[in-house]
């Protein structure tokens, strides 16, 4: 199975999570040296890169890491390497730019969601039906547990005031995911896979809460 490329995309966020820690390091200092910021990155342009597998918390590692397998594992065996870079760093590079227009020169991003959605986005529509464990235990098509994602960034953006999570830039990576499906797999196909997914998941939605 074709894989190598996202398990050494996640094993170097590992690495670059525990560095720090390993090598005593200032958290702070660490993070504004390979952190991504538009009023830094002129002096230190590896951030658009650095940043992107630089994680601020066990659980944003974690977070990150879980769908990163998931979708990765499906895109990469669907594009092949080259193409999955391509998307991935897409994504990425869309999200910061569209979060510079929605935060201030100082805000620093770090993180690899915003590629990690474009994975989501073009997984969904290439290979809907391929099932992964989620939370590792129950079956779940991808098509569906990316709708999910989808869904709850969306309601994320409107309702979260912390400003701690970018959704806007999750927002641009799910846009390159989907630019590159609709193109690859047709637009019929991929307006049958989100409806049908859209649809799906509402009637569960209704269903639990009318249960409750």
């Amino acid at each position: 199975m074709c894989m190598k490329l996202t398990l050494a995309l996640v094993a170097i966020a590992i690495v670059l999570y525990a560095y720090p820690f390993v090598a005593g390091v200032d958290l702070e200092q660490y993070y504004n040296t390979y952190g991504f910021s538009f009023a830094t990155v002129a002096e230190r342009p590896w951030t658009i890169v650095t940043s992107l597998f630089v994680h601020g918390s066990l659980e944003h590692l974690l977070s990150n890491v879980l769908v990163w397998l998931f979708f990765g594992f499906a895109v990469e065996k669907e594009v092949g390497m080259m193409r999955y870079l391509a998307l991935f760093f897409a994504g990425a590079f869309v999200g910061d730019a569209l979060s510079l227009l929605f935060y201030t020169p100082e805000t620093l991003f770090i993180g690899a969601s915003a590629g990690i959605f474009a994975l989501i986005g073009a997984g969904m529509l290439l290979k809907p039906t391929d099932v992964s464990l989620y939370p590792l235990i129950v079956p779940v098509p991808l098509a569906l547990l990316g709708m999910v994602y989808i869904v709850f960034n969306i309601y994320a953006l409107f309702s979260d005031t912390s400003g701690n999570v970018s959704y806007i830039g999750h927002m641009g990576g799910i846009v390159v995911g989907f630019l590159y499906g609709f193109r690859r797999a047709g637009t019929r196909r991929s307006m049958i896979i989100i409806a049908v997914t859209a649809t799906i998941l509402a009637a569960a939605l209704y269903v639990f809460y009318a249960v409750l």
